[in-house]
């Protein structure tokens, strides 16, 4: 079930647009986002920004076939048929005459003039098989007598032809009805608001995501990583990140450095390492004041998998992102 209301797509779409173009002004930028295609191509603002116009398009679209479109079509093949029993105009009228006329016309105890068709429930989706039924009545009719049987002005002829235009206003609003399900199905997968699963990999949250990936490491710790725009509405607020560096001392030794984040909160240092996990206490001290630490029985396998600062209740209030240009104190 879609977490983003649609009133709220652009908006969201919006935010990191104006988001990514603060980014692009930073040193380092402008950001392109690496995608994985043969040949290598990234993925710049421009792209979000022509992404965003084409779901409006699409948006408006689906706006055009829901709210013009297909009102206008039903309202025609209404009128054709009837509004209602009282309607002159529509073919519905006329049926509900057939009855008593056909009766004068064949003489009321002749077998045709008990065996005409009931109108029985009228909705769009009965109007053919309606009209149908009377046509076959009426060529009965026509066969059994010299004269052809006429209705007030409408003829056997006059009402194949109402039956004609019918059929095609309902083919008219079938394919519209089909015309509105695909687009909204195609939104909806331009979009990406669908289980992880589900999603197709160049759906425009998953190039939010993609977005925020790449902002945070190419930024760590920095005020334009810690704004990043929510992409849902129950996403939790952005946690704070801290930098850290690391190196490998040797037989299971790790040793860390970090750039106090001075959140007062702070009590815990966790460490995960594959399947390692531990922990050291953590007094929060000066901003930016870069502390040490060093842990056994760490087997490092490529980067370190994480690094955060916990509360007292084990909450993780800060995420470590790495800066290997963070300097190892003496």
């Amino acid at each position: 079930m879609p977490r983003i209301p649609e009133n709220d797509r652009l908006d969201v779409l919006d935010a990191h647009i104006g988001h990514w173009i603060q980014a692009d002004l930073l040193t380092g930028g402008p950001v392109l986002i690496p995608l994985n295609t043969v040949p290598p191509s990234t993925y710049a603002r421009a792209d979000l920004e022509a992404g965003r116009e084409a779901y409006e398009d699409k948006t408006n679209e689906i706006l055009e076939l829901d709210e013009t479109t297909l009102p206008a079509l039903r309202s025609e093949r209404d009128d054709l048929f009837g509004l209602n029993a009282k309607d002159k105009d529509g073919v519905w009228f006329w049926l509900t005459q057939y009855k008593e006329n056909v009766g004068l016309h064949v003489g009321r105890r002749h077998a045709l003039a008990r065996t005409v068709p009931n109108l029985a429930i009228v909705t769009p989706a009965e109007y053919l098989r309606i009209i149908q039924r009377f046509i076959d009545h009426w060529e009965k009719v026509n066969a059994a007598f010299p004269a052809p049987f006429v209705l007030g002005t409408l003829t056997l002829a006059g009402l194949i032809t109402k039956r004609g235009l019918i059929e095609d206003k309902l083919k008219a609003v079938g394919k519209a009805e089909v015309d509105l399900n695909v687009a909204r199905e195609e939104r909806e997968q331009m979009f990406g608001d669908v289980a992880e699963e589900d999603r197709r990999d160049d759906s425009l949250i998953t190039r939010l995501e993609q977005y925020h990936g790449t902002i945070s490491v190419k930024f760590p710790g920095e005020p334009i990583a810690n704004t990043l725009p929510r992409i849902f509405p129950d996403q939790p607020a952005p946690l704070p990140k801290f930098k850290f560096n690391w190196r490998d001392l040797g037989g299971g030794q790790l040793k860390t450095w970090l750039a106090d984040p001075a959140l007062e909160d702070a009590t815990t240092l966790y460490l995960k390492e594959g399947a390692v996990e531990q922990t050291k206490p953590f007094t929060p001290g000066v901003e930016d004041t870069v502390t040490a630490q060093t842990w056994a029985g760490i087997t490092m396998v490529g980067e370190l998998d994480v690094l955060e600062l916990r509360d007292g209740d084990g909450k993780t209030i800060a995420r470590g992102s790495r800066d290997t240009g963070l300097a190892e104190p003496a």
